[in-house]
Formats: C-alpha cells, structure tokens, sequence
C-alpha cells in the first residue's frame, strides 16, 4: 500500500462560509487542521480506529469537539477522494 502525499492547503465550502484546511503528519498519523472565518476556534482533527476493531472514525484533537470532527473530517474525505477520481 503506498501512502498518500499530504494534501497542499486547500479551502473548502461549508455552512455558506469558506473554511480553510491544512493537513500535517505528526509521528505518524495524519492531521488535519482546520480555521473558520470570524472568531470561531480552529480545529484539528484526524482518523483513529476503534480498538479491537477495524472500524475507523474523525475525531477531534484534544477530544471533545466530535460532532464537528464527524462532520468536517467527512468533507475532507469527499474532498481527497474527488481529487482522486479527476
């Protein structure tokens, strides 16, 4: 299995607002790194993996912002995998 390259930084639409996404490799794992317009707070997030499982889901970095990690992190997926079919 080859890895996938890191993404250049990449804006994205969402909720009528461009958010911008900037994704990083930390000992490892893949990160993704997100800022809203306005004062909102940034947000990283990445891909874990249920232990004893295979099942694999977004979540947030430090934990506690789920549902957004849920959210966005799918939108990053749709985004790379579109990027792929071009």
């Amino acid at each position: 299995m080859t890895t996938r390259p890191i993404e250049p930084p990449f804006i994205l639409p969402s909720e009528g607002a461009a958010i911008r996404v900037t994704e990083h490799e930390v000992k490892g794992s893949r990160i993704f790194y997100i800022v809203f317009p306005g004062t909102r707070k940034p947000l990283t997030i990445t891909v874990s993996e249920r232990r004893g499982t295979d099942e694999k889901f977004w979540t947030s970095i430090p934990e506690g912002r789920q549902p957004e990690a849920e959210h966005y992190g799918k939108l990053i997926a749709n985004f790379i995998r579109s990027k792929r079919r071009t």
